[in-house]
């Protein structure tokens, strides 16, 4: 399995936790979570760029 795989699912966890949390209504934590899953997917898109070379 490729790292940036491993990266997506990693990603798609967190932003359910996120998801959960902003579900639970504990705001302040669901939008940091939310914020570091997409930041984490975006960088796994970096990584995947730079695997095809």
């Amino acid at each position: 399995m490729k790292k940036s795989s491993i990266l997506l699912i990693i990603g798609f966890v967190i932003l359910a936790v996120g998801a959960g949390l902003s579900i639970a209504k504990i705001e302040p934590w669901a939008d940091y979570v939310l914020i570091a899953g997409a930041v984490v997917i975006i960088v796994r898109g970096f990584m995947r760029n730079h695997e095809k070379e």
